[in-house]
């Protein structure tokens, strides 16, 4: 398979349109469509279908631009890791966060790589747990971070920190009027949680199974820790936020603990790598600056 014909076909397949393709890579409209058509020809099948208005994959380009882009992104790490070995205060890093550690944690690190290596480029995606775990296992991250168990192989883990996730309340809930919370009193209650594929969806899930806590028509779902943060300081129910999310909030009493200790839930905090994937200098170095020595253990 020509490599050169292949990066045609993902250009265009990337950018949506032949004329965006030939902008990007410099290429005249008639050339590109050639070489598309040569390419086609080759495989003997059509890759797009072309539309009024831009070009969409047929089932065979969808297939190939699936394993394109793997490929140019194996391509991406090479250049990288070559580039990282001389000078580790350029080049990019693409991190796939979950909720808790994307807004709460890693900013901090990344607002001071951008002030103290300015060409340092840096992409964060924050989404939940099982998006991360895919995103590091199809290439599409270089470092993960997550603090829900992971169930996927090919990838390593390091256990970076630890966090508590806290049963709450706002001030002024039915339940602080009581003179002892129980798990009875508790259950009656609305549940506020993440949605499923959620790291601490899942733990939380363990613990409410454990307990025997109510069942599903019982539960409101969140896509953020935020949204459920703030629909819990308006009264919206019970639920469990991470500490590192809370402590404002606790300390001006517009979040109350529950007393029942056993239903806190402590997570580890975790950075993921694919297994014998290249550690490159930046990464070690970004790493190094969430908690030192950790870019060592890479």
């Amino acid at each position: 398979m020509n490599l050169h014909h292949l990066a045609v076909f993902h250009a265009i397949a990337e950018h949506g349109s032949i004329s965006a393709a030939a902008r990007i890579l410099h290429i005249s409209q008639p050339a590109l469509s050639h070489e598309l058509k040569t390419f086609e020809d080759h495989l003997g099948t059509l890759l797009f279908e072309r539309m009024p208005r831009g070009m969409r994959l047929t089932e065979a380009g969808h297939l190939l631009h699936l394993h394109a882009t793997r490929l140019f992104a194996l391509e991406r790490e090479a250049e990288a890791a070559v580039r990282d070995l001389i000078d580790a205060r350029r080049g990019r890093l693409s991190l796939g966060a979950s909720n808790t550690i994307g807004t709460y944690v890693l900013p901090r690190v990344i607002a001071h790589l951008g002030r103290t290596r300015p060409q340092v480029r840096i992409a964060l995606f924050v989404g939940n747990t099982e998006q991360v775990l895919r995103g590091v296992q199809d290439m599409q991250f270089m470092l993960g971070f997550i603090e829900g168990p992971m169930h996927m192989q090919g990838i390593d883990s390091i256990t970076f920190e630890e966090d508590e996730l806290v049963p709450v309340v706002a001030e002024g809930h039915p339940l602080l009027d009581l003179p002892r919370i129980t798990m009875k009193a508790i259950c009656r209650q609305r549940l506020l949680m993440r949605e499923k594929g959620s790291g601490s969806r899942e733990l939380i899930a363990r613990k409410l199974q454990i307990d025997d806590m109510p069942n599903q028509d019982k539960i409101m779902e969140f896509g953020n820790t935020e949204a459920l943060k703030q629909a819990t300081l308006h009264g919206g129910g019970v639920a469990w936020l991470p500490r590192i999310s809370i402590q404002a909030e606790l300390h001006a009493g517009k979040l109350r603990e529950l007393g029942l200790r056993r239903l806190h839930i402590h997570r580890p905090l975790k950075v993921l790598r694919r297994s014998h994937a290249h550690a490159t200098a930046l990464e070690r170095l970004f790493l190094d600056l969430l908690a030192p020595g950790l870019g060592s253990q890479l």
